[in-house]
């Protein structure tokens, strides 16, 4: 089902007005007619005929302006009504987009947690293997100590390496290979 087009849609419109307001013109006159026939019979002198004029009269009135006030109250809700449809059309389409919005940022969030989390393992790993290093190397220099601190007399003199076996040689190549 298709909507009309706009100017279509604003010849609808206007054939509704022109068919409600000839309908409230042509009883907005009739009730002047009729209002001026009332006028015109007010020489009677029975007091009786008289209150049934205007007992009719009253009758009249209110079927004429009931009628005239319904047609252009209609109108007035219809055109209130399609603007409270239309905003609540754009506030349902705010809402998806806020909705798809939330969405992203909760996927930029999962992905942030998930990066922080590798890059915590990685830090980790890092952290054990110089403990690891500290550890072995702290094993290493107690026995150089039984052995009368040789090692470390050496090293502080500059002429070897006191590092045991399976320590961190190079800390940049460990981390190097842990974010490549």
């Amino acid at each position: 089902m298709t909507e009309p087009s706009q100017p279509q849609q604003s010849q609808q419109d206007g054939a509704k007005w022109t068919w409600q307001f000839t309908v409230a013109v042509v009883l907005l006159l009739a009730f002047a007619a009729l209002v001026v026939v009332m006028l015109l019979m007010t020489n009677t002198g029975d007091e009786t005929v008289w209150q049934r004029r205007v007992y009719l009269f009253g009758a009249v009135e209110a079927v004429v302006f009931t009628a005239v006030g319904w047609l252009f109250g209609r109108e007035v809700h219809r055109s209130a009504a399609e603007s409270a449809q239309q905003e609540a059309s754009e506030a349902k389409q705010d809402v998806a987009a806020a909705r798809d919005e939330a969405k992203q940022k909760t996927d930029q969030a999962a992905d942030a947690e998930r990066r922080a989390a590798e890059e915590r393992t990685r830090a980790e790993t890092v952290v054990a293997v110089i403990e690891h290093s500290e550890s072995a190397g702290a094993t290493s220099g107690a026995g150089a100590a039984r052995d009368g601190g040789a090692a470390q007399d050496a090293s502080a003199a500059g002429g070897g390496s006191s590092r045991p076996a399976g320590t961190v040689v190079d800390l940049k190549a460990l981390v190097r290979d842990l974010y490549s």
